[in-house]
């Protein structure tokens, strides 16, 4: 046997060893995905994405990364009157729960914007801007 094999050989076996737990590895998760398809299957589903995704947090005992659920899975509108955009935080969608945000911080929160108002039901407030704004601004803060 020439040195260049018994090198070659050396080599192969490290590698094989290094890469042993990985084909293992790769091979359970395949297995893992043909059960899952067949679960979502027999369950019903399509095989689709959601179902396998669904199967697979099941083990992890609901300490997965939480995600959003998909655009229009929340059916409640936001509480302002006219505003089509859905409901995120206390009734209100984003952009206006950060004007209920801003409009509480400075004390100039109307009396029905409040936490979980109905949809629909609360009427927008327009605020001065400029040096109006900045005046309106300075008299909240003095209360």
């Amino acid at each position: 046997m020439s040195v260049d094999k018994a090198i070659r050989e050396m080599v192969r076996d490290e590698v094989h060893s290094a890469v042993a737990p990985l084909v293992d590895a790769i091979q359970r998760l395949q297995a893992n995905g043909d059960i899952v398809q067949r679960l979502s299957a027999a369950l019903g589903g399509g095989g689709g994405r959601s179902a396998t995704r669904l199967l697979l947090s099941a083990g992890r005992g609901g300490k997965g990364r939480r995600t959003r659920g998909p655009r229009g899975s929340n059916d409640r509108g936001c509480a302002l009157q006219g505003c089509k955009r859905p409901a995120r935080s206390k009734g209100y969608c984003a952009a206006h729960y950060q004007k209920f945000r801003m409009l509480a911080r400075t004390h100039r929160l109307p009396s029905d914007w409040v936490d979980h108002a109905a949809p629909g039901s609360v009427k927008d407030v327009v605020l001065p801007r400029g040096r109006a704004g900045a005046k309106a601004l300075a008299e909240a803060r003095k209360r």
